[in-house]
């Protein structure tokens, strides 16, 4: 079971996929849209987010900000920031 599977939310604003990508230990990588996680996929995105797995406990729940973090975008940045600011794994 993944962490979409569990606290699954629409993201306001967010009118294009982005694709999230965990590095390392525990990682793999995720597609979201508005409604929440997709099944995986090809398709292409508006925005690709890279971060170590070791640092999204941190960044993920809120105890310190992901523009603080080892966090890369590429991609519409803005898109990215939007969806990274909803993120709060409880």
């Amino acid at each position: 079971m993944g962490w979409w599977e569990i606290a699954q939310a629409p993201v306001a604003g967010l009118d294009a996929r982005i694709a999230l990508t965990l590095t390392g230990p525990g990682g793999g990588t995720w597609w979201i849209d508005k409604a929440g996680a997709l099944a995986p996929c090809d398709g292409t995105v508006a925005a690709h987010v890279t971060a170590p797995a070791l640092t999204f406990p941190d960044w993920g729940t809120r105890r310190s900000p992901w523009r603080d973090s080892d966090v890369t975008v590429t991609g519409d940045t803005e898109l990215a920031a939007r969806f990274l600011d909803a993120v709060n794994v409880i």
